[in-house]
């Protein structure tokens, strides 16, 4: 059984829809990779599925599972004591989500004496442990330091221990590694997989990096505009990728081998919600639209590459 199933779910702001139709599964220990360009919809089904859309935003149609219960509609304060210990979320910038005012061993015993109901000498002692989990070096004095006195490799750490203070069954971890550099975003990346091993939680890592996608996730969403433009297996799409907006995407991957050249690029850009097109919404970048590409939304089907894919063009499993 899944752990999380979100079916057809749609997210608006008034009446524009933002998120259309948009359906994946996550079972038990399984890291899911969801990709796409800034303003593909990635952040903003993360914030759906923990119920934290900014305001304005609502859920305009669709189901969310988790644990068999559907969650769609659960009022706050069952939200309130789900996110945090059944589900919890590391968010794109750690600079902007820490309290500065705030010692780290403040901010992880927080969550522990709110949650599994600490007193605080407990509750610091178990902040303690929870950095060296996350393999900061020197924790009992770094506990008491502010986040503005860490790297940023030590903040990002920081934010993996707070969301796992209540050991989580599902971690949602968007952008994780973003403005890292190269050795750092190893270092988060391998810390990822060896706190998803140990604990066997669910991981649904958002990023617009498909080189980590290919190295951790089994498997894949890709979203564009607000939709999902193709799903499946890492290995089969990255082996025979059916969706002409997922080839463009791994062609502009650069290349550690061969000749050095021009990486292709995508034309155009990410339609506003205001401007989506009528039918297929890749449809003004592609460069192999025809009339009926305009004329609906293609629904996802199976191809021959093992991958669902809403394109009426790519070669069809049946």
């Amino acid at each position: 059984m899944s752990l999380l199933s979100v079916r057809d779910l749609a997210i608006a702001f008034g009446p524009t829809r933002v998120l259309e139709d948009v359906s994946f599964d996550i079972t038990e220990g399984e890291m899911l990779g969801i990709v796409g360009e800034s303003g593909s919809g990635k952040s903003m089904t993360a914030l759906g599925v923990m119920g934290l859309l900014p305001p304005g935003g609502r859920i305009a149609a669709g189901r969310i599972g988790f644990e068999g219960a559907d969650i769609t509609a659960l009022p706050e304060r069952d939200m309130q004591r789900l996110r945090g210990a059944r589900m919890a979320m590391i968010f794109q910038e750690p600079t902007a989500s820490l309290n500065p005012v705030l010692t780290i061993g403040e901010q992880i015993a927080e969550v522990l004496r709110h949650h599994r109901r600490m007193d605080r000498r407990a509750a610091w002692r178990e902040a303690v442990a929870l950095l060296k989990l996350v393999e900061i070096a020197a924790a009992e004095r770094r506990v008491e330091e502010y986040p503005h006195q860490l790297s940023g490799g030590m903040r990002q750490r920081a934010m993996i221990a707070i969301a796992l203070a209540c050991r989580p069954r599902l971690l949602i971890a968007d952008e994780p590694t973003t403005a890292l550099d190269a050795t750092v975003q190893a270092g988060i990346l391998d810390l990822l997989r060896g706190l998803r091993r140990d604990f066997g939680m669910a991981v649904m890592l958002i990023t617009h990096d498909l080189g980590v996608v290919a190295e951790i996730c089994e498997r894949v969403v890709v979203l564009y505009a607000g939709r999902v433009a193709e799903t499946g297996a890492a290995a089969a799409m990255f082996a025979s990728p059916g969706h002409p907006y997922t080839q463009a995407l791994l062609a502009a991957i650069p290349r550690l081998q061969g000749p050095l050249g021009v990486l292709p690029a995508i034309g155009g850009v990410v339609p506003a919600p205001v401007d989506f097109p009528a039918g297929c919404r890749f449809a003004p970048r592609c460069p192999h639209t025809i009339p009926a590409c305009e004329a609906a939304p293609p629904e996802l089907r199976p191809l021959a590459g093992g991958t669902d894919a809403a394109c009426i063009r790519a070669e069809s499993a049946s």
